[in-house]
């Protein structure tokens, strides 16, 4: 009887076993699938930025500085990034002292990174 009990027990823990390594194995193809996205994400982004950095030096350096000031740090720092160096200058000089100060020392920890 004791023997029997033993026996399913075992039955029963090899059967959870084989559960929760179906679950990790559905975990992990979760997980790369959720990589790959990011990756596409972050890939579309850099595009839309670079787009975007076109678009600014397009512009008039001082209406350029104007929009790019009143953005979000991250995201004026990420344009600024990709623009040419010439184009982020003027930009930066037409800006108010106080943000281009801001943006520039986000630009060089950025860099350091």
């Amino acid at each position: 009887r004791e023997r029997e009990e033993l026996e399913t027990k075992k039955n029963e823990l090899k059967r959870l076993e084989s559960e929760v390594d179906k679950k990790i194995e559905q975990l992990n193809q979760l997980l790369v699938q959720i990589e790959k996205l990011l990756e596409q994400k972050g890939a579309e982004e850099q595009k839309r930025t670079m787009e975007l950095a076109k678009m600014y030096e397009k512009m008039t350096s001082d209406k350029a500085a104007l929009v790019l000031g009143s953005l979000d740090q991250e995201l004026a720092v990420s344009i600024l990034t990709k623009m040419k160096t010439k184009s982020a200058a003027k930009i930066l000089n037409n800006m108010d002292r106080e943000k281009a100060a801001k943006l520039t020392t986000a630009f060089s920890t950025l860099e350091n990174r």
